[in-house]
């Protein structure tokens, strides 16, 4: 019998929600114009308007720290906001001790203090991601091309690895462990043909640089810390175990890409589509969350209590936040149970839907059709309308029925391109791009792509990727997956002449 749990508290938020950190009170959100703290039981302690999207947060001592699009740098604290940097253009920053580090419009990765006061810089092309550890002694640094940077504590290169010079690559995780090392996610977006790993990890030292790599089953999406080593989860929907020796094991398989992943007494949340979910490490499912909204992300507060956000997407109404206990007294999943029960009732052949022998035989008896069309012409005069109609009820029964058409989810149109031929080069290979831009969803909006081979090898999740082939026919397969989790794909073939 399948378990769910309710949400303890929540509330809704009128625009998306963009950041939101731990604080000592319960947890801040940002939005568009707007940062809202909250208590932790997701009411609201106080709100403030904000003038500038945020990219990044973090609870000091001093205040809760905000650093925006613009660069800039401020400080809310007992409802009041300092400003204590301004910057250049930023999209990412992270935090460590006394230190700010962003990303800068000339390509450069700065060190700020809380006071304000400009540390260091390094230059770093097109950074992504920034992890600082713990005490500030490592920086990792993701760029969108796919190379990865270690600096040490004054932003000085430990380790540089730059992407495969034959092939496209991005970096979508890193986390660290508590020995000093770091976990790095790296996938191919184009594909060149050989035995090379499209999906792998890599462990990195911060002293001895990559100590060893494995392949995993699909781009990951989010990494948490375990005591086995770590819990990951994938874009194909897998949550993998990953141990201290890169081993790597499936634990589940969902139908939908993994957004969000943490440990909890030994077991693993995970959230996935509308849904947040609670396994062990044997997969055994404890018990399942659905949520108001596509889940965006969770965060572990005080009070043994986990937030969902969730993204409401156009056409819905708010973003709703919720409160959920993992060790809550679990309820059965009361329509399954129902579901469970039809099935066995209807398993009897006195109520299987089929006619008995007296209905058969009285259903082959068919009425005469005389006079059918005799009694149809004697019907002249006009139908008047009923008073339902004349109450204006068909206005609310139109309404209904869009309110009910809405709520159907038309799926979206995966578009991988025509057909083509192309001839090889002097090396007897070709670069292709596949584009799947013109894909579309008829009733919202699609948010992720997939390619794959023929065969079922996975080539990217991007709208565009690059492929080296060799003379012979090539098969392609886009799938598109849209904001309400319809899924649409379609193929296309290149073939290679000599």
């Amino acid at each position: 019998m399948k378990k769910s749990i309710a949400a303890s508290s929540g509330m809704i938020a009128s625009q998306e929600i963009g950041c939101f950190v731990k604080t000592k009170d319960g947890f801040a959100i940002s939005l568009i114009d707007e940062i809202i703290f909250l208590d932790r039981r997701c009411q609201v302690i106080s709100k403030h308007p904000y003038d500038g999207l945020i990219v990044a947060m973090n609870d000091t001592d001093i205040g809760t720290i905000v650093v925006n699009t613009k660069g800039d740098i401020d400080v809310f604290d007992t409802g009041q906001i300092e400003n204590i940097f301004s910057g250049k253009e930023c999209n990412v920053s992270s935090f460590s001790g006394d230190k700010i580090f962003i990303s800068q419009e000339n390509n450069e990765i700065s060190a700020i203090y809380n006071t304000g006061e400009y540390g260091f810089s390094s230059p770093i092309d097109e950074p992504d991601i920034i992890h600082v550890s713990d005490d500030g002694n490592s920086i990792a640094v993701a760029s969108k091309g796919g190379a990865l940077t270690i600096f040490g504590p004054n932003l000085e290169t430990f380790h540089h690895s730059p992407p495969r010079d034959d092939d496209v690559e991005v970096i979508s995780v890193i986390c660290p462990n508590s020995k000093g090392r770091l976990l790095v996610s790296r996938s191919s977006l184009g594909l060149v043909v050989d035995e090379r790993a499209v999906n792998r990890i890599e462990l990195w030292d911060i002293k001895k640089g990559l100590i060893m790599e494995a392949e995993v089953p699909s781009r990951i999406t989010c990494i948490a810390p375990c005591q086995n080593g770590y819990v990951a989860g994938c874009f194909e929907g897998e949550v993998i175990l990953i141990e201290q020796d890169l081993r790597v094991s499936t634990i589940s398989k969902s139908e939908y890409s993994i957004s969000d992943i943490l440990e909890w007494e030994g077991d693993i949340i995970a959230s996935c589509w509308f849904f947040v979910e609670r396994i062990n490490q044997s997969g055994t499912k404890i018990w399942s969350f659905e949520h108001q909204n596509l889940v965006k992300g969770m965060l572990r507060i005080d009070d043994g209590g986990i937030v969902v956000f969730g993204k409401g997407g156009a056409g819905n109404a708010g973003n709703h936040i919720s409160l959920i206990l993992p060790d809550a007294v679990t309820q059965e999943d009361i329509t399954s149970s129902k579901s469970d029960s039809v099935a066995t009732e209807l398993s009897d052949h006195k109520h299987s839907g089929m006619l008995s022998e007296n209905e058969s035989s009285a259903a082959s008896r068919r009425a005469s059709l005389d006079g059918i069309e005799d009694l149809i012409s004697e019907i002249t005069e006009p139908i008047e309308d009923t008073e339902y109609e004349k109450e204006g009820h068909n206005g609310d029964l139109l309404e209904s029925l869009a309110s009910s058409a809405r709520s159907l989810n038309i799926p979206p149109v995966a578009n991988p391109g025509e057909d083509i031929t192309v001839s090889s080069n002097e090396d007897s290979k070709v670069d292709v791009i596949l584009n799947g831009s013109d894909s579309y969803d008829p009733d919202g909006e699609i948010v992720s792509w997939s390619w794959s081979t023929g065969s079922g090898r996975n080539l990217g999740q991007s709208k565009i990727v690059r492929v080296r082939l060799a003379p012979g026919v090539h098969v392609f397969t886009l799938r598109v997956t849209d904001n309400m989790g319809a899924e649409s794909e379609s193929s296309m073939t290149v073939r290679v002449t000599d």
